[in-house]
């Protein structure tokens, strides 16, 4: 086991096209981590512009054979300012799930035509916001938010543009808190979308483009992707024929999944859904299959987030302090010994509420052989702050010459992982880096300072 995680990292070192090593230390688009995390502290986000970019070019050219698709880029993945303006200039839309993630976007320099807006509630405040905007669709999750949307749209007197979200009900091998079938919140049933569509044609400022849906997060397979998207193909053809319209647009949501344990990565086993067996083309080739079974020539709508930046980010977090401790059993008697090392950054930094696999290096040593089991823990006074899905189980392999000081680097942490960071124990928020090439490098977000932590109960106005 010890020998497959570090051939995993030699391989890594030798073909991976963000990292490399120069003087023993880890790289990342050719800067050194570890410089980083001396510059600007640590815990510290790293995100790469090259990485961004190619996996948008990637999912581009997996939809290539249908020239009007609309990438979307999930906004809850990551809306840091200068993430999301990487993602603009790379000539895609944008997906936002709140009224501020609007705001976000526009901030970003994004036009309300190339925001999509999705969400379970939305306010009548909100509704107002998002009409004004002029967005390119609302997916309206009820029959509630339409009659708002109708109500708010004639007082406004202005169009507004909607998709109904349906629910497929088709099973997905994934985290279960990542499902979106069978008990899910969100859309409506197939049943009612029909009496749903006919109040939306009578409404004089709605138009209906479509329907959207969502399967769910990091699939590890493409078939769920293809049967769902059949049924939400059958549920339009039924209601284009039984409404006499014709849809613009079919959104099939999010869900391509990425590598957290990558494909070369013989070592312990996990869930499937860590070590996906499908990419950018496999979801391509199964959505496009299904909608051209039905027509060649709606806009396809597609909501990727995880694969855009999971790949682009790096948490560095700094060893602080090293200890060894006796593992007992329940009846007092001697399991082992074993190693921890405690970080400066735990589940306030990368919350492990979805049993999520890491790669983690040393970025100080990275050249060394990771051959030493060890226990990795967080900061927070909690009992649970530690890592517990490592390649052998609850312990991570790092050299045996690792001490305190040292870098590590948490790998593919880009998506879902800042935006759910806390101040618990009043730990605070971390900075970000942005990597724009070679040399090149920015801040992009400061460290949480004890002032903004007070802020909200300094500040009653």
């Amino acid at each position: 086991m010890h020998h497959d995680f570090d051939s995993q990292r030699q391989y890594t070192l030798q073909h991976d096209r963000r990292l490399s090593a120069a003087d023993g230390q880890l790289q990342m688009e050719g800067v050194g981590l570890a410089a980083l995390a001396a510059e600007f502290g640590a815990p510290l986000f790293v995100y790469s512009t090259p990485e961004i970019r190619r996996n948008v070019d990637e999912i581009k050219q997996a939809f290539a054979s249908h020239a009007n698709t609309r990438i979307c880029y999930a906004s809850k993945a990551c809306s840091l300012l200068a993430v999301l303006q990487v993602v603009r200039e790379s000539g895609i839309s944008i997906e936002a799930n709140s009224v501020n993630e609007i705001r976000r976007c526009l901030a970003a320099g994004f036009a309300g035509s190339q925001i999509v807006y999705n969400g379970v509630v939305k306010r009548d405040e909100e509704l107002e916001f998002a009409i004004r905007q002029q967005l390119h669709a609302i997916n309206v999750d009820s029959e509630h938010e339409l009659q708002a949307i109708d109500r708010i749209s004639r007082q406004l007197q202005i169009p507004v543009r909607i998709c109904l979200r349906v629910e497929p009900n088709v099973k997905a091998a994934t985290h279960e808190g990542l499902m979106t079938a069978f008990r899910a919140k969100s859309g409506v049933d197939l049943a009612d979308a029909e009496g749903i569509c006919r109040q939306a044609l009578d409404m004089p400022y709605v138009k209906l483009c479509g329907l959207h849906m969502h399967v769910g997060d990091q699939v590890p397979d493409a078939e769920p992707f293809g049967a769902a998207t059949r049924v939400l193909v059958d549920c339009a053809r039924q209601l284009e024929a039984a409404l006499g319209v014709r849809f613009d647009m079919i959104n099939v949501g999010g869900g391509i999944p990425a590598p957290y344990r990558y494909a070369t990565d013989r070592g312990l086993g996990g869930p499937d859904n860590m070590q996906p067996q499908i990419g950018a083309n496999e979801f391509a080739a199964a959505v496009i299959r299904e909608v051209h079974a039905w027509r060649e020539d709606i806009e396809i709508c597609i909501e990727p987030g995880r694969k855009v930046v999971s790949s682009a980010g790096v948490l560095l977090t700094r060893m602080v302090t090293a200890k060894r401790k006796t593992l007992l059993r329940e009846d007092g008697s001697v399991e082992g010994q074993v190693q921890w090392c405690m970080l400066d950054a735990g589940f306030n930094a990368i919350p492990d509420y979805k049993d999520w696999y890491f790669y983690v290096y040393n970025a100080s040593r990275m050249t060394d052989s990771h051959n030493q089991p060890v226990k990795l823990g967080g900061p927070l006074c909690d009992g649970g702050d530690y890592f517990r899905h490592g390649p052998l189980g609850e312990q991570f392999l790092l050299p045996e010459a690792s001490a305190p000081g040292d870098v590590l680097a948490f790998l593919d942490v880009g998506a879902y992982q800042l935006e759910n960071q806390t101040v618990y124990n009043a730990q605070p928020r971390s900075a970000a880096v942005l990597i724009d090439g070679p040399g090149q490098y920015r801040l992009i977000r400061r460290q949480e300072r004890f002032d903004d932590m007070l802020l909200l109960e300094r500040d009653l106005s």
